[in-house]
């Protein structure tokens, strides 16, 4: 007598299939996100964040200036650190634990077809164990090949230690070790002698190794008086270019931070950094999804 095999009786793994060209799609995700989605001044420093306080100074008062400031026009502002990157990621996922939940389920019936025949089958732990950390593997493949913003190099001045917090923000996203964000607008910091050191060709040979060395101590002020001085030593082009980021009049910006003058220079939009960021932050919920079959 032939052996007959009912229906819904078996359940072959080779059944359970991957979807990759699901496996960085974009996820729904509640609320604003951490960090970029401040509606005010933000500095981005080492892993840390800071903003300006809310109290402005008059500095033509004679006001003593803090010890880390923020000038803009004729008013000055403290600069105070605010919650790290992993508080305020904690806080997000905390909040939106519920969302979350579901998001995840929603992205495993998507990108694993076939694990709810595999769970009835009555199969192993094991089994689901190993395809949801093959699909971890290969969410962690495919967002490798994302391309980055480069890395900036850190200024060893001053008292402020570089953060390692474990956060997404300060793990994966490169770029942001020194910038200035206003007005949904980033802003890359340079110190003065990165700037100068820009314009090097411009120089006169011997004046620009004095400038590069003035630059290490000197206010931006007396930096553009020594530039005023010695105009004929720098190209008829960039002088004013040169001068005027570094210090104008009274109504030039300045910004003092970790025992360093910095220059914002204008990189792009908020968007092109927040984007890859939330990036990164679908990556990691996909991960835990993906780890989490059980």
């Amino acid at each position: 007598m032939a052996k007959v095999v009912r229906p819904g009786t078996m359940f072959f793994e080779d059944d359970i299939k991957i979807i990759d060209a699901e496996l960085d799609s974009p996820l729904s995700l509640s609320g604003p996100m951490p960090i970029f989605s401040r509606d005010e001044v933000q500095l981005l420093y080492k892993g840390h964040i800071f903003v300006a306080t809310g109290e402005a100074l008059d500095n033509n008062g004679g006001t003593k200036l803090p010890e880390d400031y923020l000038k803009s026009y004729t008013l000055v502002f403290g600069v105070r650190e605010i919650e790290n990157p992993k508080v305020q990621e904690d806080a997000y996922f905390l909040k939106y634990h519920d969302q979350i939940e579901k998001v995840k389920e929603g992205f495993i019936e998507r990108v694993v077809n076939g694990l709810s025949e595999l769970d009835a089958s009555g199969s192993s732990r094991t089994k689901s164990s190993q395809i949801g950390q093959e699909l971890a593997d290969r969410i962690i493949q495919r967002y490798a090949t994302l391309p980055k913003q480069p890395q900036q190099p850190l200024v060893d001045s001053g008292l402020i230690g570089k953060l390692d917090d474990g956060s997404v923000f300060n793990s994966e996203v490169t770029g942001c070790e020194r910038v200035l964000l206003l007005d949904r607008k980033v802003y890359e910091l340079f110190t003065m002698q990165e700037y100068v050191a820009i314009f090097e060709n411009s120089f006169d040979a011997t004046f620009y190794q004095v400038l590069l060395n003035k630059c290490k101590t000197a206010t931006p002020e007396e930096i553009s008086q020594i530039l005023t001085e010695n105009r004929k030593k720098v190209h008829r082009k960039v002088f004013p270019r040169v001068r005027n980021k570094i210090w104008h009049s009274e109504r030039s910006g300045k910004l003092y931070l970790d025992g360093t003058f910095w220059l914002p220079v204008y990189r792009g939009k908020v968007e092109d950094v927040d984007g890859y960021y939330k990036k990164m932050l679908e990556r990691k919920i996909k991960i835990d999804a993906a780890r989490g079959i059980k």
